[in-house]
């Protein structure tokens, strides 16, 4: 299973890189930048999550989307080998 971690500049994506990291999980990143006078996500996030929030992780195997660290932990822990 290869996981694609959306990533937005100044959120909590920011735990879930980590956690991959520690466990030594595969990950691609897809970065995206905050607009510099609202603070907003761009329409590149919202394409995959519709408020484009932050973090979303997509596995690219089944096509599933999950946002919400809670979520997105327990994906990782339960359903990664």
């Amino acid at each position: 299973m290869t996981i694609i971690v959306h990533h937005l500049d100044r959120s909590r994506s920011h735990r879930i890189l980590w956690l991959l990291e520690e466990l030594g999980v595969p990950y691609e990143i897809r970065e995206y930048k905050r607009d510099k006078e609202t603070m907003l996500a761009p329409p590149e996030l919202k394409n995959v999550h519709p408020l484009g929030k932050s973090p979303v992780i997509e596995n690219t195997e089944t096509g599933e989307i999950v946002a919400e660290s809670g979520a997105i932990v327990e994906v990782i822990f339960f359903r990664t080998p």
